[in-house]
This record gives C-alpha cells, sequence and structure tokens, in this order.
C-alpha cells in the first residue's frame, strides 16, 4: 500500500520550498478531519490523497507564498 504525507502532496501541487513544508495540505486535512490527534504525524493512503489534489488548489507560477 502506496502512503503519503502532506509534504509530498504539497510538493506535487507545486507549494516545494515552503517555509513550513505541506502546511497547506495540513491546513486542509485539520478541517477535514477534526479528530485526527494534534500534532500526530500524518501519513495518508491513496483515498485522502486523491480528495487532497481535488481539494488543495494547484500553486501556480504567480502565487504568492503559501497561506
Amino acid at each position: 500500500m502506496t502512503t503519503y504525507t502532506p509534504r509530498e502532496l504539497a510538493d506535487e501541487l507545486g507549494y516545494e520550498g515552503e517555509s513550513r513544508p505541506g502546511i497547506v495540505v495540513r491546513r486542509y486535512l485539520r478541517k477535514k478531519y477534526p479528530e485526527h490527534p494534534k500534532n500526530a504525524l500524518w501519513v495518508l493512503d491513496e483515498q485522502q490523497a486523491v480528495d487532497v489534489r481535488q481539494n488543495v488548489p494547484r500553486r501556480t507560477q504567480g502565487d504568492q507564498k503559501a497561506i
């Protein structure tokens, strides 16, 4: 089974090189899964990764730094 981290997905979506790698994805995940233990590691399965890819916008060249 393939798993993903928020950082890997953020990089895939164009947010590489951010000061807090993966923060854009983690913010989305915190809203989607509020029951996830605070400060616990996020390990996402394929279905969760697809959800992130569909709901976290890709960063484009002209975008400012991640929120």
